[in-house]
């Protein structure tokens, strides 16, 4: 599975979670990124799916979230207005379902990325 965004390719890494499944099984769609501090979002078309067991509003730089309530696949790569300290802090619980390698996909990479760019997911 892959996002494309400025004309560059983040290959991800399905992670064995039920939010991992669904978005795989989608088709491939294309939205308008939204930024909130040091984390980018978009609203996605897939539909059921709920928060998991193990959901968390602290993740880690390379994990890529879904936020159920905003039916929205989120990237955080810093210092969100939730954030405490130095975490990664999104505004409520989200399933972590896929990965990226961050010696490819650096902190510059995703804050030359604005509001309004378009992002693709494809299968």
């Amino acid at each position: 599975m892959k996002l494309l965004v400025n004309s560059k390719i983040i290959e991800l890494i399905l992670l064995e979670t039920k939010t991992a499944d669904i978005i795989n099984k989608s088709k491939d769609f294309s939205s308008s990124i939204s930024t909130w501090g040091d984390e980018i979002y978009f609203k996605t078309p897939i539909n059921g799916i709920k928060l998991e067991e193990n959901a968390r509003d602290t993740i880690d730089f390379s994990e890529i979230a879904y936020w159920v309530e905003g039916n929205s696949i989120a990237i955080g790569f810093g210092i969100t207005p939730a954030s405490i300290n130095d975490e990664i802090s999104l505004v409520s619980k989200v399933n972590i379902w896929a990965e990226f390698d961050k010696k490819i996909y650096n902190i510059d990479f995703f804050r030359s990325i604005n509001d309004g760019n378009i992002i693709k997911l494809i299968n």
